[in-house]
């Protein structure tokens, strides 16, 4: 069952209309939970016609404990595995779609050089994102270490999507991403939306 637990996602459809993509497409959200985002994203990018097109969805679901925003302790949400059953069922109907049961972290670790895409019956490392939507741990230093993964990894023309912005302290992550090329283009109530153009690099 396929489900959104946030508002404002025509945003992600409307700006990735907008946006220039080559011919191999790589789409990331950090933060599955009920996968409406991911299933906005790939919709939207395979509307624009991506000839080789993979989307990543990262999340550890296990009802883990740990710290969800700056100022809480450590506490137990309801991201079961089987919500991640759940959820699955439906996502895995699309080919492009390729699910890590994985913290974060050990994502950016396994996939600092790389995602393995088939072209043409060969398979590449392909290390740029047109478009990763951030809604994983909500505390600033997890949003950092993650735009830190950003940095190096996101196609000339991309987006980066934040979900609950206003959980975070947004001064030092506006600043890291002004300093690779990103503006803000879109503001909502729960969803900060920036934009990287080849001349803002």
């Amino acid at each position: 069952m396929i489900a959104g637990d946030s508002l404002e996602y025509e945003f992600i459809t409307e700006e990735i209309e907008k946006l220039k993509l080559n011919d191999i497409v790589l789409t990331c959200e950090i933060g599955l939970r009920r996968g409406l985002g991911s299933k906005t994203i790939m919709d939207a990018v395979i509307s624009k016609g991506a000839v080789y097109y993979r989307h990543i969805a990262v999340d550890p679901y296990g009802n883990l404990n740990y710290q969800h925003y700056d100022d809480g302790i450590p506490t137990t949400a309801d991201y079961t595995d089987y919500m991640k059953v759940e959820t699955l069922v439906d996502l895995h109907k699309y080919t492009q779609f390729a699910f890590f049961k994985f913290p974060d972290t050990y994502f950016f670790k396994v996939m600092k050089d790389g995602y393995p895409l088939t072209v043409d019956g060969k398979t590449y490392l392909h290390n740029k994102y047109s478009v990763i939507h951030l809604d994983g741990p909500h505390t600033t230093l997890a949003l950092n270490q993650q735009i830190q993964f950003c940095m190096r990894n996101m196609e000339d023309e991309s987006l980066i999507i934040i979900d609950d912005y206003q959980t975070f302290n947004m001064t030092s992550i506006d600043w890291s991403l002004q300093k690779i090329g990103f503006k803000e283009v879109r503001r909502g109530d729960r969803k900060l939306i920036y934009k990287r153009h080849d001349e803002n690099i």
